[in-house]
């Protein structure tokens, strides 16, 4: 049980260089903690909205129900800030509900992990999560805008955690040198991911390919691909690399990729109202780990196995951590992989990996080992397995 004595918002930067909003909650008896929250270029068309006006009636009304009263669980909190979400939105409350969790667990003199767990099904927390690191960044991610996949990506499946960050070092810097030996390399995506020019699709492929193998990694790591096909979509048509193809043309060149390169793991491959081709590459491709994240967006009522065997949790597409826990045990019920996942604009606030731990997740997605934002993801990781 605890009594908020103070709620405050402050503009903080975010990993663009733009203002996100942080939350601090004060108590009664001295406890105060802070939670920052990520957000989309552009929000998937099932995410809960996103507002940060704090100047909003409907959050003052709130801060005035919430203050200086005691407050029993996050279950409680987290309902109270429900009722309030479409009108002040996904990432004020998920701030609050996130700040929450950190006053309660301080509270409770336990760990944050510690805390998560005991607000789940789950039976035992565990840092084995596989981490997929941004190679090349694309599409809506870079100045291609919507005509290539989001990010091409490792997957390393290497234990522990610490041992995994020496191959992503190895493997991206790498792949960071060879390009810049050819002068391709022109910048970096919001997700850390390389941008280039002048590059197919195909080459990316073969790049990373080839480092996985020159470096002796072949067993241990392979290929990730985010395509976020919803931002390409028009009227019924993908335009995908500057050109129009239908649903079964964007099939058969994702199956191409599948043939010749070792790629476990793709997602978003389809609009989410594509269900006819979701369902026809999840039964042809089943050795394929196939992700909803636009098509599930973290809320429970959309997620089923019948689309995808692998769903995204990103807090924010939901809007409190209760919701998120929600969405994750309905994906466990399904028998489905989770994988808690970053948003292209971040803030240094790494509650997503005490997450990923608590419930024992089978993949995170935090961005290449670049900017601010995502090493403190890193770093995180590294100091929960000491």
């Amino acid at each position: 049980m605890i009594k908020i004595k103070e709620i405050k918002f402050r503009n903080i930067l975010n990993s663009v260089g733009k203002i996100a909003l942080e939350a601090q909650i004060t108590t009664d008896n001295g406890i105060s903690e802070i939670a920052s929250t990520p957000s989309a270029i552009i929000p998937g068309k099932r995410e809960v909205l996103t507002i940060n006006d704090i100047g909003n009636d409907y959050l003052h009304e709130l801060l005035e129900k919430i203050c200086n009263i005691e407050i029993a669980s996050q279950k409680i909190f987290d309902t109270i800030l429900n009722d309030y979400i479409d009108r002040i939105g996904a990432n004020i409350c998920l701030a609050l509900s996130l700040a929450f969790a950190r006053v309660f667990a301080k509270n409770e003199k336990i760990e944050l992990v510690e805390y998560i767990l005991k607000q789940s099904n789950c039976l035992q927390s565990s840092i084995s999560t596989i981490p997929l690191v941004a190679i090349f960044s694309g599409g809506v991610h870079t100045d291609e805008k919507k005509n290539s996949i989001q990010n091409i990506m490792l997957s390393v499946n290497i234990q522990p955690f610490s041992e995994a960050v020496k191959a992503i070092i190895e493997l991206y810097t790498d792949i960071e040198n060879k390009l810049k030996e050819k002068d391709l390399l022109k910048g970096y995506g919001t997700s850390s991911g390389m941008i280039v020019e002048n590059m197919t699709t195909m080459e990316k492929f073969e790049i990373v390919s080839n480092s996985i193998k020159q470096l002796n990694y072949e067993k241990q790591v392979s290929i990730a691909i985010d395509i976020a096909a919803e931002h390409f979509y028009e009227n019924g048509e993908y335009i995908y690399e500057g050109k129009i193809v239908n649903s079964e043309q964007l099939y058969d060149i994702f199956n191409e990729y599948v043939r010749k390169y070792n790629i476990t793991y793709i997602e978003d491959p389809f609009d989410s109202s594509d269900e006819k081709y979701w369902e026809k590459f999840r039964r042809e491709n089943p050795n394929i780990l196939l992700v909803g994240d636009d098509l599930f967006a973290t809320q429970e009522k959309y997620i089923n196995n019948r689309l995808a065997n692998g769903v995204i949790i990103k807090m924010n597409q939901v809007g409190t951590l209760t919701g998120t826990i929600n969405a994750f045990e309905k994906a466990k019920s399904e028998k489905m992989t989770t994988c808690v996942s970053h948003r292209s604009i971040e803030t240094e606030d790494t509650f997503m990996c005490d997450l990923a731990v608590a419930l024992n997740a089978e993949y995170i997605k935090i961005g290449g080992p670049r900017r601010g934002d995502r090493v403190a993801k890193y770093n995180r990781l590294l100091r929960l397995e000491k």
